[in-house]
This record gives structure tokens, C-alpha cells and sequence, in this order.
């Protein structure tokens, strides 16, 4: 083992002191020392890179150049050799330059010693020797720092500057080597994120948190950072790690928005192993377990063939082997399963299945997609049903019907048979659907349905064709005349009372029968025929039976006809129409005239609006008819405005048929300015009823009419079936009370009522009255007394065409009417009523002497009308009379002319009536027969002042 050399460089201009530092280095000493002198700064930086030294001793002074200067440009070069600096006299600002350079010692020549200079080199040599592993520790460190893979920084505890920055890092967060002097943590975390951001189900390790970074192009990130103290050469430093999250999370994210997917789709889904030989359940979605009823812990481990039941199904099989083919060649399949769920109730599966494979194409599992086409098959299975039957009563419908009706003929003539066909049509139906609304009608209908089906036998057929219209088809009949059982049967059972709810109703049929022994070349002829058996039954009364006769084929070719002629008439306008005049109950004056289409056919001469309106109705050839009257009434207006008449005004008769076209308004404006009539002398005529249909549509139309100008009156007000709400909806100017309202007004207390108050009515909604149907004087003294402002009838002319509506008007036109002043008696009037002609005169004789205006008749309905044309204040009746008795004309009087004070005069005395009438206010007071003259004259003048007491 070779001793220990120590080497020494000595570098100075000065050989003395080269000398002495020889021979102080020799004694001193332990080790072997050698001794290298360069007199030079040149010489001695050769050296250092030269030899291997353990420490080079530099004087101060170097001839022209510095020790400093030497050590500094030795540091430049890499030379990592200890020094120490030699200097003649001592100096602070000197030692501390040059430790500041990087000298290990600074000594001074005059006070060195041996033992001195050789601690100084042992302390230089350690020192180096320690720096030297230093510098190599710090290099290792910064290599695994550097190139660590985990991104990771360094900083001071407390602190936010970062003072290193490993590649991993920079590269995470995108910034060069060059970027990263003055880094701080606020320069990656996100300006605005999240204090402690959701780990999106990602396990962080412990100690560790999630935080929500930033790249230097502001991407963010989500970093899992990890910090830990440590110290390096006694510097205490924080070690922060990055573990890039952003992928996982994601992921993790996307995944979870799957699951959230899969679990809240509407179908199942189902997850089965195909690697396993019975393929079981891996996976069922919360939609599966509803459909199912199966819980998932239930269903996992087994096969799907659970759902499927004991039952064969040979839908199912066809489907399970379109399965068993897709699973054995790994392909999609959809098919669709009856299957079951864990209560045992079927259910209709729409199955859609589709393999799954993993990176190596091996197919692992299955995935079924599973929909509940319960109702969609219901709707599908309800539809088919509803092809061939009504929904409302399930009975068979006209398809199914005919079908059965062509093999009921197929076997009749293959067996020698017969087959009956009823139909049958519920009398009065109409009446109760409108009047009572729809939903009766269908419970109605319901019921008749049920009746009918418990009469016949189980190959019979019981169909509905129509809204109110039934057809029985009884096959295999040995004679026609079974039929008439059957139908005998039915009449009887429709008749029962029907009870819907607390409302009992009572309806009858009527029915056409017809046979055939199957021959017929079509036998929906047979439904035809029975129809037209209904129809006669129909006109003979109803709730009856008409067998078919060929007489009804020609009834029917006979209104096919008349359609056909009906219709070359409006296409020739072979039309006329003629105007009756409508009178103001107070002038006498025609204030207007009503518009009535009339048809002279050529063969049959004139045509009965009665048969051909509702014909043209049926057929829809109305809408042409009326636009013609229209456009002819009009015209002839104008013509009559011309004439001199222009307060008079066009009535103009409109069926529900033409006001629910959409075009009505417009046919309107063509017909009034194609004839320059202005729209305020139109006057459109609608039925109440008209409003029972599209509501909305006719009462929307009425108001555009009635915004144009034109006005709109009511017609056949009372016989409709309509609400009286429909009349406050409709914008109507005026109300035409029904002509079988006026026919008995002057005597019958219910019609008498009736045309009061729809006259009261009338006024309170600010609407004029037209009392249709006048055909006395007494009817038009009525309806003036009770306010009726006009009056169209017989009375005062019939309908009439344009030429003789002139003359009319020309004679009428200025007459006057009594006013109601000048009509009204203002005398005390007093009406007597007896069947014996000389108590009238006994009577007349006795009261002519007070001054009364005495009207006397043995008719009682003569004193209707005597009543109805004149204001009476007191009625003397006899209580017995052939027509009725006494009283009883009374009540009636009462209910008619309340304001009239009535006595009974009677030798016939029925305590039971009298006392009833008394009761009931219909007599003021009943007289005995004979009577004292004095007496009855002072009964009969209290009866005046009684009434005159009532009027104040």
C-alpha cells in the first residue's frame, strides 16, 4: 500500500517565500508532501489543468497580475481546486473578496507558521472534498427530479412560488424550461374553480386531494396533488406531486351518464354471459323489474326462458328459433315474445338482441333490449275489432254485417233454406239524444243493443249500422214466416221503459222485415229492402212492422227521381218564389216581406215545399237552392225599393245546411252586391236548432253577418230542440213565434202562456216578436193586446208573386192599422155566456141601463174570440154548458186574461167545483139563478170597481 502524497501548488513570483513555504510544509508535515512552484499566473493555470493537485497556495501579488484574479478565472475554467490566498499584510476587504471568489483561506506570510499552513490545507482539501460529494448529491438529485415521470414541484413551506418544475410537470402543464422562472401555483390552478372539486368516483390516495388545474392554453385539468416535506443540504422545501385525473374522471363520467342512461331508459335492458352455457342474467336495469315485477337478485344467474310460462305459443316458438339461429351465429335479432311477468299476467315483449365482443372479436356477452308492447298490441287488436264492430255497442258493424249476410245466402241455397233480415229504427231516439244530451243516448243504445242480442239465437247476427238503426239477420229459417216471431218478440222487449239513472224513458221501434231464400245476386240488397219496410213503417204510425213490397222500390225510385228533376230545376232556375207580406201590429203597414221558394213541375204541376225543402236538405242541394232565392229575393228587394217601398225590408229563409259552409258570408256579400241591396234590408231566417251542430262555427258565422249589417231573426221559435242559451249566444234582431203556438192562442191557456212569455222574453232581450200563423182577427186583437210587434199569416195575405206584390203593396201599402190606443174599448165591457138564448136577453135587458158595452154568446169559443178582439173587464158564465162547465172555462180565462174579473151565474150549484175555483182565484163570485135585478146590477158594478181597484 503506497503512502499518502499530499500535493501542493504553490504559485508565486517571490522564490524566498517559495522556499520557506517548502521547508514550513516539511516540518509540519504527518505525510508525504511535494511541492509544485509556479512563478506566473499563465504557468499556474497550466498547471491546475495539468496535474491533479490537492490545493494551489496563491500569492496575492503575481508581478503584473492578481491571485484574484488567477482564482476567479480558475473558477471560470471549471477548475474546482481548493485555494488559499497569500498575502504580505493582513486585510478584511481582502479576506472577504476572496472568499466571496470562492478561496478557501485567506493567510498572511509574516504570521504564518508550519502548523498554521498545514490546518489551512487540511481544512481547504476536507472542505472541497466536501463540496465536491455535495455538488455530486444535488447533481443525482436534480437528474431523478428532473426526469422523474411524475409531474412534481418544488416550493417554500407557506409559500406559492415555485422553484422547480420537473419536465413531467412542464410538460402537464405545457410550458417550456424558460417559462417556468417566477412560476407560482395561482398560474395552473383554475382562476374560478372549485375549492375541492367532485372525484367523480376516483380513489385518491391518502393524504392526497382533488384540485382543478389549468394548462398554460388554459385546458383545464384535474390533478390529484400529494405533498410532502423534505429537506435538501438543511433546506427545508415542500415536494408537491401531480397525478393527471382529467382522463379518468371523464371516463368516469361518461360511464356513470351510461349507467344513468341504461337505468333510466324506458326499456329493459338486459346483460347475458355468453361464455356460459345456460347464457344467464348478468345485469337487469330498474325498467326490467318494473316490466317484469321481477327484482334484479331474482332474475341475475338464471336464463331468460323464465319469462316465458308453461304455456305453448306457436308465435313463441317461431320467435325463440329466430333467437336460437342469432345466438348460434352471433348476429341481431328482434323479435317479439308473449311473456310473463312474476304475477302471472302476459305481456307483449319487443325484444331486440345484439352480441357483444371483446378486442380479440370473441363474442363474451349478449344485450337485450326489451320494450312492453302491451298496449300497442291492445290498440293494434283493438283496431282490427273495431274494423268489424261499433265501439259504442260492440255489437257487428255494416262490413261484418254484409259479410255474414253473403255466407247466410251461401247456405240457405246450399240447404234449402231461408234468411230474414229485420230493420229496425228506435222511434223518438233523435228527440232524447238532443234534448238530453249524448251521453243517455249512447246508455240508450247501449241497451237496446243487450235486448236485442238476448232475443236471438247464438248464429243469429245483431249488427248496428247507424246511429240509431239495427239489422238482425236470422239464418237457416225453414218458412219466411219465422221472421215474424222474431220481429213480434223485438217490438215488445224495445217498448219496456228504459231506466238511465233516476230518469225512466220510454221508446218504441219500428221495423222492416224482409226474406230471401239466398238466390239474390247481392245480398246487401236484403239491408235495402228492409230499409224501405222500416220507412213505410215509419209513415204508418211507428212502433210497428211492414214486411217489404215492391211497392216501396217504386216509392223510392220516385224520390230519386223528384232529386233528379229538383236538381234540373235549380240548374234551369225553373224556380219562382213568392213573398208574403209581414205586418206591424200597431201601423197595419207591411214592414217586410218573406222570401218562399215555390216549384211548378211540369208533369206534376206545383211541387209542396213540404216535400222537395227537406229532400234538397237530405241531398245537400239546398246550398245551390237557397243561394238562388237569395240572390232572386234580393233583386226583387231592390226592385220594390224602387217602387217606393224602401222601409221595407227582405226575410230570407236559410237552412242549417248553408250556414255551416264555410263560405256562407261570402255568398251573402256576392248576393248583395251583385243586386245593390244594402245589408240592412236583409233579413236571414235561421231555425233555433240550427246552432245544435259546430256550435262555434254557425254562431261565429251569425256575428259576421250580423257585423255586415245584416240582420238575423230566429224562426220557428219553441219547436226546436235547442237551449235557451243558444239564443242569448245567437246575435238575433228578432224571434218568429211558431205558427202551432197561434193556432189556439185565443183558447188555449198553455199556448196563450207560451206566446206571452216568449213575447216578454223577447222584449227583455231587446228583440221584436213575429207571430207567424194569424189567420183571424181575433188571433191578430190578441197579439196586439199582449205587445206582438208583428204579425205574418192568412189574416192579411198569402204568399203571392212579385207582380201581385206590387198591387198588394200599392192598395196596403199607406193603409193605417188601429193603433193600440184607438183599439183598446176604454167603455166598461162585459161579456155574457150562456147556452139559452133569452137569459142573455133577460140579461142584456137588465144591466143596458148602467151604461155597459155588453158582448153576449151561447159558443164558448165564439167568447174567445169576442175576448181575444176586445178589453173586457168582467165575464158573467153560466156553470152548466155542452162544450164545458162554467168554471172550467174560467180557469182557462184566467190563465189567458188574468186582469178580468169572472163570475159564475148558475141554478145548478156543484159545491166541489165552485169552492175549487174559488180556491184557485179562477171566479171573483158565484150567483144564483133567478136573480133579483137589483142585486145582480150591484154584484156586477162591485165587480167593476173591484177590477178598477186591481189596474190602480
Amino acid at each position: 500500500m503506497l503512502d499518502p502524497m499530499l500535493r501542493v501548488l504553490l504559485i508565486e513570483d517571490d522564490e524566498d517565500d517559495y522556499l520557506i513555504t517548502r521547508d514550513l510544509l516539511n516540518e509540519v508535515s504527518p505525510v508525504n508532501t511535494r511541492l509544485i512552484w509556479r512563478d506566473g499566473l499563465a504557468d499556474g493555470l497550466a498547471t491546475l489543468h495539468e496535474n491533479d493537485v490537492d490545493v494551489a497556495l496563491v500569492d496575492l501579488r503575481l508581478g503584473p497580475d492578481s491571485g484574484l484574479d488567477l482564482i476567479r478565472q480558475a473558477k471560470a475554467e471549471g477548475i474546482t481546486t481548493p485555494f488559499i490566498l497569500l498575502t504580505g499584510q493582513g486585510d478584511d476587504e481582502l479576506d472577504a473578496r476572496a472568499v466571496e471568489l470562492g478561496a478557501a483561506d485567506y493567510l498572511v506570510k509574516c504570521r504564518l507558521d508550519g502548523h498554521t499552513l498545514l490546518r489551512s490545507i487540511r481544512y481547504a482539501i476536507d472542505r472541497a472534498a466536501a463540496t465536491e460529494n455535495l455538488a455530486s448529491s444535488e447533481a443525482q438529485y436534480r437528474l431523478l427530479f428532473e426526469n422523474n415521470p411524475t409531474p412534481m414541484c418544488l416550493m417554500r413551506p407557506g409559500g406559492t412560488h415555485i422553484s422547480a418544475l420537473n419536465a413531467a410537470a412542464r410538460n402537464l402543464y405545457g410550458f417550456a424550461r424558460q417559462d417556468t422562472g417566477g412560476l407560482s401555483m395561482a398560474d395552473v390552478r383554475a382562476p374560478n374553480g372549485p375549492a375541492a372539486p367532485d372525484a367523480e368516483g376516483v380513489v385518491l390516495q391518502p393524504g392526497a386531494r382533488l384540485e382543478q388545474h389549468r394548462t398554460r392554453d388554459g385546458q383545464p385539468l384535474m390533478v390529484e396533488v400529494m405533498s410532502e416535506n423534505i429537506t435538501i443540504n438543511q433546506d427545508q422545501l415542500v415536494l408537491m406531486t401531480f397525478n393527471d385525473k382529467t382522463v379518468q374522471i371523464a371516463n368516469n363520467r361518461q360511464l356513470k351518464l351510461l349507467q344513468r342512461c341504461i337505468e333510466s331508459s324506458s326499456n329493459g335492458i338486459v346483460v347475458v354471459d355468453a361464455v356460459n352455457q345456460d347464457m344467464p342474467l348478468v345485469y337487469v336495469n330498474p325498467t326490467f323489474e318494473r316490466i317484469t315485477g321481477y327484482r334484479a337478485d331474482e332474475a341475475l344467474g338464471q336464463n331468460c326462458r323464465f319469462l316465458q310460462g308453461d304455456d305453448f305459443d306457436l308465435s313463441n316458438e317461431q320467435a325463440l328459433t329466430e333467437i336460437r339461429k342469432a345466438i348460434a351465429k352471433g348476429t341481431d335479432v328482434s323479435v317479439v315474445l308473449r311473456n310473463y311477468r312474476k304475477d302471472g299476467t302476459a305481456f307483449w315483449n319487443d325484444l331486440y338482441l345484439s352480441p357483444i365482443r371483446n378486442d380479440r372479436g370473441e363474442m363474451t356477452h349478449f344485450v337485450g333490449i326489451q320494450n312492453d308492447i302491451s298496449e300497442r298490441k291492445s290498440i293494434e287488436n283493438q283496431l282490427a275489432y273495431n274494423t268489424s264492430h261499433d265501439v259504442l255497442t260492440k255489437l257487428p258493424n255494416r262490413a261484418l254485417l254484409e259479410d255474414r249476410l253473403v255466407q247466410a245466402c251461401q247456405f240457405a241455397c246450399r240447404y234449402n233454406r231461408h234468411v230474414g233480415l229485420l230493420f229496425i229504427d228506435l222511434d223518438g231516439f233523435k228527440l232524447i239524444n238532443d234534448s238530453l244530451g249524448h251521453r243517455i243516448g249512447d246508455q240508450i243504445l247501449i241497451e237496446v243493443a243487450r235486448r236485442l242480442k238476448e232475443l236471438v239465437r247464438s248464429g243469429d247476427t245483431v249488427a248496428r249500422v247507424s246511429g240509431d238503426e239495427f239489422v238482425v239477420t236470422l239464418p237457416d229459417l225453414a218458412d219466411s214466416s219465422d221472421a215474424q216471431l222474431v220481429v213480434e218478440q223485438v217490438i215488445k222487449a224495445l217498448a219496456v221503459p228504459y231506466r238511465i239513472g233516476d230518469q225512466t224513458l220510454h221508446l218504441t221501434a219500428s221495423i222492416g222485415i224482409t226474406t230471401s231464400d239466398g238466390s239474390i245476386r247481392e245480398p246487401s240488397q236484403l239491408i235495402q229492402q228492409a230499409d224501405l219496410a222500416m220507412y213505410q213503417a215509419k209513415q204508418l204510425g211507428r212502433n210497428t212492422w211492414q214486411w217489404f213490397a215492391q211497392e216501396m222500390n217504386t216509392q223510392a225510385s220516385y224520390r230519386v227521381n223528384l232529386r233528379n228533376q229538383l236538381q234540373d230545376a235549380i240548374d234551369n232556375e225553373a224556380l219562382t218564389v213568392f213573398y208574403q207580406p209581414v205586418i206591424d201590429s200597431r201601423t197595419g203597414q207591411a214592414r217586410s216581406v218573406e222570401a218562399l221558394v215555390r216549384w211548378k213541375h211540369p208533369e206534376q204541376g206545383l211541387v209542396s215545399p213540404v216535400d222537395f225543402i227537406p229532400l234538397a236538405e237530405e241531398t245537400g242541394q239546398i246550398v245551390a237552392l237557397g243561394k238562388w232565392v237569395l240572390g232572386q229575393a234580393c233583386r226583387d228587394m231592390v226592385r220594390l225599393h224602387a217602387a217606393g217601398f224602401r222601409d221595407c225590408s227582405m226575410a230570407v229563409n236559410v237552412s242549417p245546411v248553408q250556414i255551416r259552409k264555410a263560405d256562407f258570408v261570402d255568398v251573402v256579400k256576392q248576393a248583395l252586391q251583385a243586386s245593390g241591396l244594402a245589408p240592412a234590408s236583409l233579413e236571414l231566417e235561421v231555425v233555433e236548432s240550427a246552432v245544435l251542430y259546430d256550435t262555434d262555427l254557425v254562431i261565429r258565422t251569425l256575428h259576421e253577418l250580423r257585423d255586415l249589417g245584416v240582420r238575423i231573426a230566429i224562426d220557428d221559435f219553441g219547436t226546436g230542440f235547442s237551449s235557451l242559451s243558444y239564443i242569448k249566444l245567437m246575435p238575433a234582431n228578432k224571434i218568429k213565434i211558431d205558427r202551432s203556438f197561434i193556432k189556439d192562442v185565443i183558447q188555449n191557456r198553455s199556448d196563450a202562456a207560451i206566446t206571452q212569455g216568449v213575447i216578454s222574453m223577447a222584449h227583455h232581450l231587446s228583440l221584436e216578436v213575429v207571430a207567424e200563423g194569424v189567420e183571424t182577427e181575433a188571433h191578430a186583437a190578441f197579439l196586439r193586446r199582449n205587445h206582438c210587434d208583428l204579425l205574418q199569416g192568412f189574416a192579411f195575405a198569402r204568399p203571392m208573386p212579385y207582380a201581385d206584390l206590387i198591387n198588394y203593396m200599392n192598395e196596403h201599402g199607406s193603409r193605417r192599422g188601429h193603433s193600440a190606443q184607438t183599439n183598446e174599448n176604454t167603455q166598461k165591457t162585459l161579456l155574457l155566456l150562456d147556452d139559452e138564448a133569452n137569459i142573455l136577453k133577460a140579461l142584456t135587458r137588465t144591466l143596458r141601463r148602467d151604461g155597459y158595452h155588453i158582448l153576449s154568446t151561447t159558443s164558448i169559443s165564439e167568447a174567445f174570440s169576442l175576448l181575444a178582439k176586445n178589453e173586457v173587464q168582467v165575464i158573467i158564465s153560466d156553470q152548466r154548458m155542452p162544450e164545458m162547465s162554467g168554471t172550467e172555462f174560467l180557469s182557462q180565462v184566467k190563465a189567458i186574461h188574468p186582469d178580468t174579473v169572472r163570475i159564475v151565474l148558475s141554478g145548478y150549484t156543484d159545491l166541489k167545483s165552485v169552492t175549487d175555483a174559488i180556491n184557485q182565484g179562477a171566479i171573483y163570485k158565484f150567483l144564483t139563478k133567478p136573480w133579483d135585478d137589483n142585486q145582480i146590477r150591484e154584484h156586477i158594478q162591485q165587480a167593476f170597481h173591484y177590477h178598477a181597484a186591481m189596474q190602480q
